[in-house]
């Protein structure tokens, strides 16, 4: 979807034509020099995006945090095994059950980092599926043909291919977190057992395999912003010297004086 410009206006867009996000995959170029009602048009695509890429970047913070909530709990886990022997050699259940406290708070931590991790993903493939609409929108009137050809040379399938390549890694990383959380009680059951070899065998590996799906997905939007940006910057106008640029000067103006 390439820039072309098919109505202009003399109305300023109010900055619009930076409106691009850092780790966005911007569905059209920004909306300069068009109508107010197209600009518009085009300023609800670049709202969706920001919103699809917050809570894509949410999900992925919500993932790091509990695999770090879950590393303290392997580390009081050892403490509490290393207490477990008393000097005599018999099982101390009073050392263990003062430190038993803290594994409690730091498995309950990550679990409490994923109570919002599935409604962030689901939010943020809602969006990236309006988006695909608002793509399709864009060419069917006209806007934006050269950057979806561009995008389609480069094999990325153009933007819907792009945008279904990060629903793809949000719904892999959506089954790790609900196996996970179904796994909760029977974590909580395991631990007030001290059965601590039990617990590492359970959760070792489901917690790598979020991490794996929760890193494939940052590089997913890493990758794909770049490319995006990369294509933006070729195919559309980002100059500055238009009307908008005018009126946002007269404004930083205005509020010095």
């Amino acid at each position: 979807m390439g820039y072309t410009h098919t109505v202009k206006s003399d109305a300023p867009s109010l900055g619009l034509e930076n409106a691009v996000g850092v780790l966005g995959l911007h569905n059209e170029c920004p909306p300069t020099d068009y109508a107010a009602a197209e600009a518009a048009e085009i300023a609800v695509g670049l709202v969706s995006d920001a919103v699809a890429t917050g809570e894509t970047l949410r999900t992925v913070r919500d993932c790091m945090e509990a695999l770090a909530s879950l590393d303290d709990t392997v580390r009081c886990v050892v403490e509490a095994s290393a207490g477990a022997v008393s000097a005599s050699g018999e099982f101390d259940r009073t050392a263990v059950a003062a430190k038993m406290s803290e594994v409690r708070g730091t498995y309950d931590a990550t679990f409490a980092a994923l109570a919002g991790t599935v409604a962030h993903i689901d939010r943020a493939i809602e969006e990236y599926e309006n988006l695909q609409g608002y793509a399709a929108v864009a060419l069917a009137n006209g806007r934006d043909d050269c950057y979806e050809n561009r995008l389609r040379q480069l094999g990325e399938g153009g933007f819907a291919g792009m945008a279904q390549a990060r629903i793809a890694a949000l719904r892999k990383l959506r089954v790790r977190v609900q196996l996970l959380q179904r796994m909760e009680p029977f974590g909580q059951e395991i631990l007030e057992k001290y059965d601590f070899r039990s617990f590492f065998l359970m959760f070792m590996q489901p917690m790598r395999d979020l991490g794996v799906s929760a890193q494939e997905l940052y590089n997913e939007v890493v990758r794909g912003a770049l490319v995006a940006y990369d294509t933006l910057v070729r195919v559309c106008d980002m100059r500055e010297g238009n009307a908008a640029t005018t009126l946002r000067r007269e404004m930083v103006g205005a509020s010095k004086g």
